[in-house]
């Protein structure tokens, strides 16, 4: 954002909603630039409406925001402040933007994207990740109502892809990445792959 560099991370523990989502900046990305500015606002307890996890900033009609959550009522969206360091309303005031209704609402690590004149919202779900555009997915279903067009999924030995997000390549254009288990070497923690496809919009919707 303008000259500086915003590193959000997570913290919270498994299966838990005691969660919040920090900060750190940085102007040049050099190892021990960085400076911790703790939590953006966007936090969670048991019982609060959502998991206040995997943040993403999205920035739409001139304002910012934090796309977030994971289960618990899936994704949701607040408004961060110019300098997205905080969030610029009450946290409990969040957007619902994707929603499952059937258990387990296995949804997260939403990652918001704009290509032409859309924005897309992906994000994991189960063994794979889907797309949004404009609040509906291809065939027109609700984001709030479990819609979603699936962009990738588990297949011959790629399995669970997802925590995916975008870059932009000068060359290639739309370039999608995210982890994923290779059934073939295992499925620790650190034997998990890190993938990368080219996205085709030329479709209208996102494709690999």
């Amino acid at each position: 954002v303008e000259s500086t560099y915003y590193l959000y991370y997570s913290v919270g523990s498994f299966g838990s909603q005691d969660s919040a989502i920090g900060v750190a900046t940085s102007t040049t990305m050099d190892v021990g630039s960085w400076t911790d500015l703790g939590s953006t606002g966007v936090e969670s307890l048991a019982g609060s409406k959502f998991n206040a996890i995997d943040g993403n900033l999205q920035s739409a009609n001139a304002k910012l925001y934090m796309n977030f959550g994971s289960f618990w009522s899936d994704v949701f969206q607040v408004e961060m402040t110019a300098a997205p360091t905080k969030i610029a309303e009450a946290v409990t005031s969040a957007t619902q933007i994707a929603f499952v209704p059937t258990p387990p609402q296995a949804q997260e690590a939403a990652f918001g994207y704009q290509y032409g004149d859309y924005h897309y919202l992906f994000f994991s779900v189960d063994f794979g990740f889907w797309a949004f555009s404009e609040k509906v997915d291809k065939c027109g279903k609700s984001c709030l109502q479990g819609g979603g067009t699936t962009v990738l999924e588990s297949h011959d030995w790629v399995y669970g892809p997802g925590g995916q997000g975008i870059i932009r390549d000068p060359e290639l254009g739309p370039v999608l990445y995210y982890h994923y288990v290779d059934t073939r070497i295992g499925y620790s923690d650190d034997q998990k792959q890190f993938g990368v496809n080219k996205l085709d919009f030329s479709g209208g919707w996102p494709s690999v």
